[in-house]
């Protein structure tokens, strides 16, 4: 049914919008990690950090739920006690988001001092993906979308501004790229799509606005609820998602034991 035939359009923000691109791709990605072992899923699913990551440099707010903290601490437990056979452990990307958020406010010292200074900071915090993500989830990626994100909000329009947006942009997207095809067994296509990807994601957040657009009237409740629950959607999904593949794990070993007995 068309638009002008039923509903009239309604407001949405682009911050909503921009949450349910996100879980969308989310549930994606997570099904091809935990129950498919599809790489092209796991493709589609690199924006994810990036988006949260920038959202987090987008807010102005600097106060740390402590759903966070805890539902952070909680999946990072549950990862461990159901796959203790896999060799890294780190803390789930929501302690990751907590702790880049607590880091914003220096982060905005830097940016008022000189906005280029973002620049360098990204391309250290690159060079530490390995060693920090081994105990923490996305542990450098999202603080380096977290730049580019406080890079926008902060852009006030004036000269010296813009150009350092974009080569936060740039900078972001290579530290992203690398540590993605470090991180990923993918193929030499796959990891050209991935770059491309996110080099999309990266290009679109640097020109991202908070405003409100047209969305079909039936859409607006659901954008609007995903958007205020993205938190518990990604901790409820990554839960039973988690136990749905432990299960499925599990089954072969105990036909094994029963024909073995």
């Amino acid at each position: 049914m068309s638009l002008a035939a039923g509903a009239p359009p309604r407001a949405v923000s682009t911050i909503d919008l921009l949450k349910t691109v996100a879980v969308v791709l989310m549930l994606a990605d997570h099904v091809g990690l935990y129950l498919f072992e599809n790489a092209w899923l796991r493709v589609a699913g690199r924006p994810v950090a990036v988006i949260f990551g920038f959202l987090i440099g987008y807010s102005a707010s600097s106060r740390i739920p402590p759903s966070w903290i805890g539902l952070g601490l909680g999946l990072s437990l549950l990862n461990r006690w159901l796959f203790p056979g896999e060799e890294n452990h780190p803390l789930d990307i929501l302690v990751t988001l907590a702790l880049t958020r607590a880091a914003m406010p220096f982060v905005d010292r830097v940016h008022a001092s000189n906005p280029l200074f973002l620049v360098p900071l990204a391309a250290v915090l690159g060079l530490l993906t390995v060693p920090v993500n081994e105990f923490l989830e996305y542990g450098t990626e999202v603080p380096i979308l977290a730049l580019l994100g406080a890079a926008v909000r902060l852009d006030q329009g004036i000269r010296p501004q813009k150009p350092a947006r974009q080569a936060t942009g740039l900078a972001a997207l290579v530290a992203i790229s690398l540590a993605a095809i470090l991180h990923f067994d993918f193929t030499p296509l796959q990891a050209t799509a991935c770059v491309a990807v996110l080099a999309a994601t990266i290009l679109a957040l640097t020109s991202f606005e908070r405003r409100d657009i047209a969305a079909p009237a039936a859409l607006v409740p659901l954008l609007s609820w995903t958007g205020r629950n993205t938190l518990w959607i990604y901790a409820a999904h990554l839960a039973a998602l988690q136990l749905l593949a432990w299960s499925m794990m599990d089954a072969p070993a105990a036909v094994t034991d029963e024909e073995d007995s």
